[in-house]
């Protein structure tokens, strides 16, 4: 698969944990839930009481076990996975970001209108080095992973029209988020999901 073919994918990738939740019962339940069913989110007494699906811990954690994660692999225009990976030139040390998302299945058309025009922005920037994407249906939420060659080309693209655009309206596709960077060496890439996972739940989420 190309870089391009591949970038475009993950429009259609990033919405899946919304039109999967859209599509089970309580899917048309009150703006704060994720798409999780009556089942997933009543106790076993029917109580009401939430039993670890929906809303984010506060941690920066999702609520529900997300084994059912689909990652996208890690590709861009600094790696290669068909051709040897990390390209040229190489450098000691980057930059890693990820996020985190609690999605609200209501607006994911909305969610994919305002995806989609950040893909070609991103695979601009010089300074990416490769992202990936990651879903979970069973929890409503979304991953994001990047790694860049520095910090200033990472500040490119959040600072974009197309990416501020999207972080205005986070709480309209969202009930929680985290964001959180760091800096990793040359040997760690490419980045484990559980390498980025790790570090949202250690974060403070950001809404």
């Amino acid at each position: 698969m190309s870089i391009c073919t591949y970038a475009r994918s993950v429009t259609f990738t990033l919405p899946l944990a919304f039109t999967a939740c859209a599509g089970q019962p309580g899917s048309d339940s009150e703006p704060d839930s994720v798409g999780s069913s009556t089942a997933d989110t009543l106790d076993s007494t029917g109580t009401g009481e939430p039993t670890g699906t929906g809303d984010s811990t506060g941690t920066g954690e999702p609520a529900c076990v997300e084994d059912d994660l689909m990652p996208m692999p890690f590709a861009g225009p600094g790696y290669d996975p068909a051709n040897g990976g990390l390209q040229e030139p190489l450098q000691d040390k980057y930059v890693a970001s990820t996020t985190f998302l609690v999605l609200r299945p209501e607006t994911a058309q909305e969610f994919l209108a305002t995806v989609e025009p950040m893909i070609p922005v991103l695979m601009a920037n010089q300074g990416l080095v490769g992202f990936s994407t990651a879903t979970s249906a069973k929890c409503g939420t979304a991953r994001t992973l990047t790694v860049w060659r520095d910090q200033m080309a990472m500040m490119d693209f959040v600072a974009s029209d197309e990416h501020v655009a999207g972080m205005t309206r986070a709480t309209e596709f969202s009930t929680t988020g985290t964001v959180t960077s760091w800096e990793v060496t040359r040997a760690e890439l490419p980045l484990a999901w559980e390498t980025a996972m790790a570090r949202a739940s250690a974060a403070t989420p950001s809404y």
